[in-house]
């Protein structure tokens, strides 16, 4: 039987501290038993109230049998020549409701006590199962509500406030534990909000596996904010191993939900403020990498710190000058070729050899599109300022595919 969340509820304060059965799921147990046992059925609440039955005239009412369960802590059969010391009460058998070990109501059915024994037990333990689940569901939701509004506070706040410290402690986080933040960006669309809506619920119970030690919490429709274990099981920092993990994790998504994911991956930030800047550098990492490389589906801060740090809107002038060196190559027909030999040649040391072997050209080949670069954009590529301009322009030049095949050159 599905029993949301707020079907229990806690009393008004009033010195007890008892937990009172929500009307509409006491009135839930009683129509599906009513339906098994064909007898009325009552249940009250811890004052003896009846708060659901199948005799609608009955609610609101005091019943004095329930009255004598609480008092007793036990069931009570009443018999129909004893109905007249019940008042308001008819023949049957009544029995606690427990939540653990605290009484939380009776339930009653109305009917010949002798007949009615085994059913009444049957019903009992029903309603105590769904009592039970609803409770542990209303923990479960305070539980996740409590870790997301935690996960909020570290990315925001420098010191955590006390209780959400106090909540981290009373649910087993170490605040102290080295962490990392990472944002998942969901970039499926479509016009089914409700389906969405699912996968997205589904992608955060992946996340939040235990065994992950993950601190969840969405950010919006479309992005998750993950705070992940930072170091190896050695205690070291590993980027290798944070990839790896990512791509798995991408994997084991996208097969469970079918949703195009993107994950950004910030810095590992030391001090009392650490994870704010964490996910501040997961954020701009994110936004930077949107623009420049938007085929990746997976970006690391520390894969594109310059490009991040040197991060500015597109119209502003100090963009511009320090993408100014590769603005002549950019408006040259069939550039993307010659891009790529660049990004390769500095990714390989430029080194020649290992560059030449990266795009399967000939040394010559290589030393053919390299003077072409010089002359295009007007730079010394045995100068370092000119080597340092080229390499901060790439870092804020969008990717480019390359060439599928190179055109003839007058290789010599």
């Amino acid at each position: 039987m599905a029993t949301p969340d707020h079907m229990i509820q806690t009393a008004a304060r009033d010195g007890t501290g008892r937990t009172d059965i929500d009307p509409a799921l006491a009135q839930a147990i009683v129509d599906r038993s009513m339906a098994i046992t064909g007898c009325n059925i009552n249940v009250m609440d811890a004052r003896g109230v009846i708060i659901a039955s199948g005799d609608p005239a009955r609610l609101g009412q005091v019943h004095d049998g329930a009255l004598l369960v609480l008092a007793r802590s036990s069931a009570v059969e009443i018999e129909a020549r004893a109905v007249r010391q019940f008042g308001g009460a008819r023949p049957g058998v009544n029995l606690p409701l427990r939540i653990g070990r605290t009484i939380v109501g009776c339930v009653g059915l109305t009917g010949a006590p002798g007949t009615l024994r085994p059913y009444a037990e049957l019903v009992r333990m029903a309603a105590e199962t769904m009592l039970e689940h609803a409770r542990q569901n209303r923990t479960l939701s305070r539980d996740a509500r409590l870790r997301e509004e935690l996960v909020l506070s570290l990315v925001r706040e420098a010191t955590t406030p006390p209780a959400l410290a106090r909540s981290a402690a009373r649910l087993g986080i170490d605040l102290r534990q080295p962490r990392v933040a990472a944002i998942i960006e969901i970039r499926s669309e479509g016009p089914d909000a409700a389906a969405l809506l699912g996968e997205r619920h589904q992608l955060i119970n992946l996340l939040c596996e235990p065994e992950r030690g993950n601190l969840v919490a969405p950010l919006s429709l479309a992005e998750i904010a993950v705070l992940k274990p930072a170091l190896t099981a050695k205690g070291a920092w590993s980027l290798d191993w944070h990839r790896e993990r990512a791509h798995r994790l991408l994997a084991r998504a996208r097969a469970a939900t079918g949703l195009d994911l993107r994950l950004a991956l910030g810095g590992l930030v030391d001090g009392t403020d650490g994870l704010v800047r964490s996910f501040h550098t997961a954020r701009a990492t994110l936004d930077v990498g949107r623009r420049l490389h938007p085929a990746r589906d997976l970006l690391f801060y520390d894969e594109m710190r310059l490009a991040v740090l040197l991060d500015a809107p597109s119209q502003d002038w100090r963009t511009q000058e320090l993408r100014a060196p590769l603005r002549p190559l950019l408006e040259t027909a069939g550039h993307a070729m010659l891009l790529h030999t660049l990004r390769t040649w500095l990714a390989h040391g430029m080194r020649p050899q290992p560059t030449a072997a990266a795009l399967g050209l000939h040394r010559n080949s290589l030393d053919y599109r390299l003077r072409r670069i010089e002359t295009i954009c007007g730079v010394d590529l045995a100068s370092s300022r000119d080597i340092v301009a080229l390499y901060l322009a790439l870092h804020l030049t969008p990717d480019m595919a390359p060439p599928e095949y190179d055109p003839p050159e007058n290789a010599t």
